[in-house]
């Protein structure tokens, strides 16, 4: 399957300046070093353009234009603006998903 022009990753050009580390730190910094959507502060946080690189290239260094995402909130969104459909949460998916959270953040509970 050919993977189309108009979503390759336009930021490139962009994120692997000097100018985007600085406001990189700036923009974690605003958002307290936890993901906007879902408030996870452990694991990789990413820097996403509000506003795609692609479509608003004068926003690219607009600290306006930036939001501190975790990996899968920042993939989730990039999905749906590329034309993917918005992931089905189950009820049973939720529940599984906070059984997850809560071994990560108390690995050994009572028994």
């Amino acid at each position: 399957m050919a993977v189309s022009n108009d979503y390759h990753r336009h930021s490139r050009r962009v994120t692997s300046t000097k100018r985007w580390q600085v406001l990189r730190q700036i923009v974690l910094e605003r958002d307290g070093w936890a993901c906007v959507d879902c408030g996870q502060t452990r694991g990789r946080l990413e820097i996403d353009h509000v506003k795609p690189v692609r479509t608003r290239p004068d926003l690219a260094f607009d600290v306006a234009n930036c939001a501190t995402r975790c990996s899968p909130c920042h993939t989730r969104k990039t999905r749906i603006e590329c034309g993917h459909p918005a992931p089905i949460v189950t009820h049973d998916r939720k529940a599984w998903m906070r059984a997850v959270a809560d071994l990560a953040t108390n690995p050994n509970p009572a028994t």
